[in-house]
This record gives C-alpha cells, structure tokens and sequence, in this order.
C-alpha cells in the first residue's frame, strides 16, 4: 500500500531533502565518515532490560508537530536531554524532520554529546543515506516505519542499521504491518498510537496490536502517552516501553514529570 496522507506529503519533502543533501555531501564520503566511527550506547539492550515494575521512558525532543503546531521552539536541548537522563529515561529520541516538526541532525549531534544515553533519530527515513546520518550524528538507533517502506527496503534498512550499530525501532501501527517488521527482522518494535494517514491518536492500538507479537520482541508503546494510568494499562497488556515526547516537553517540572511516569505500580 502507498503512503496516504499526511505520509506522501512527507515522502516527497523527504526525497528532495535527501536529494539536497547528497549533494552537499555525497554518499560516498558520508559512508567513509560513518563507517570510522565507534558502537554508540546499546538501544536493544536499554529496551530488553525493562519489566513490568521498571519500565523504560524514551524522552523525545520534540519542538512542534503537524497536530499541534508549535510546541517548544526554543527548547533548551542540552538541559533537557541531561534532565530526562538525571531522571531515569532509558534512552532519548530526537525528532529531525525539519519542515513539521521543527527539527535538524544539529539536535541530533547536540543530545548525542550531551548523554550517554543510547539515541534514537527519529524522523522519516526513505533513503539509506538518512541511516549514514544518524550513525554520522551519533545515533544509537534509527526509526523504521513500515507504512513507508517496501519489505524489501525494511529488511535492508535494518541490515545496514546493524551494520552501523544501530538497533533500529521498527514502527507499527496495525497487526498486519507486524507480519512485515517480524519477516524483516525486528527485535524492537515500536507501536504508534497514531494513525500518521490521518494523525488522529487510538489509545487502545498498542494494547490490541502487542498481543500478536511473539514473546522475544520488544514493543515500545508510542503517541498519547501522557500519565501513569496510560503506562499502567500498557504494562497490563505487555507493554514496558514508552516514546514519551510533547507530555515531558510541556510539563512544568519534567524529571518530576518522568518520575511520576516511572512510579512503580
């Protein structure tokens, strides 16, 4: 199925970035660039280790979203990134599209120097080149989002990933995308609660889409994550890991924020 929506608008921002940006920096002398460099913090491991009475929050950087609009334009990258990692989140993610949500791989480089937390680029990769990006800002992980992808592509994407030492979430939003993340190799699999067609959020996806994933994946629960009750009720069904973005980025008090999240049950 073709992207629809909101998704083929991004597919097309992101073919011309990507194009855009091979031309700043061909591919072969990115690669070169990413290859040299060393394993960043072990994203798979970060996850795997979570249970139900420590659960594991990934903190995401997030600055607007085409739902919401502006959320915090002038977020404070370092500060945040080291405050969530202070208060137990078990790894960052860092939005970097730059047209919706406002942001760049400068935020990426900017969290990776500031934690030793693994990192995740999350953005809307089409292209291996974004997967050199990422290993290149020192990214621990990248998102793969299998509504965007070909199997083919997933399964080479995820390859390359490894290659990279990336672990790269996988992202899902129906069952029957997990039959395609599962044939393409998926350890860790992100459930997004949000339909990215239409950007409207299902609080109840991830609850229903867990039960068909086998018991040595990951799920990480995604979107509309914004209280304990909303950790508990995954947690319940499966679940023990959480992409938690606009809630910690809008709380008055985040470590206080994430340790409320992080309350044993």
């Amino acid at each position: 199925m073709k992207p629809q929506g909101f998704l083929k608008t991004m597919v097309q921002i992101k073919q011309d970035a990507v194009a855009h940006n091979r031309r700043t920096l061909p591919l072969a002398v990115l690669r070169k660039e990413a290859e040299k460099l060393p394993a960043g913090a072990d994203f798979y491991k970060a996850m795997a280790q979570s249970t139900p009475h420590d659960v594991g929050i990934i903190a995401e950087i997030k600055k607007a979203s085409p739902s919401k609009k502006d959320i915090c334009l002038d977020l404070d990258l370092l500060t945040y990134t080291r405050d969530c990692e202070k208060a137990g989140a078990r790894a960052i993610s860092v939005l970097t599209e730059q047209v919706y949500f406002k942001g760049s791989l400068k935020d990426l480089k900017t969290a990776c120097t500031a934690t030793r937390l693994p990192v995740l680029r999350k953005d809307f990769i089409i292209s291996a080149y974004q997967i050199y990006e990422a290993k290149q800002a020192g990214a621990g992980s990248v998102l793969l989002i299998t509504t965007l992808l070909s199997r083919n592509q997933q399964a080479d994407y995820t390859i390359l990933a490894r290659e990279l030492d990336m672990e790269p979430l996988v992202e899902v939003s129906s069952e029957w995308e997990c039959e395609q993340a599962l044939g393409t190799g998926a350890r860790v699999v992100g459930i997004n609660n949000r339909n990215l067609a239409t950007l409207e959020v299902n609080p109840d996806t991830a609850l229903r889409v867990v039960a068909v994933l086998p018991a040595d994946i990951v799920p990480v629960a995604a979107s509309g994550i914004s209280c304990r009750q909303d950790i508990k009720n995954a947690v319940d069904a499966g679940i023990y890991n959480f992409l938690v973005g606009e809630s910690i980025v809008r709380a008055t008090d985040r470590k206080a924020f994430i340790h409320s999240l992080l309350q044993d049950a």
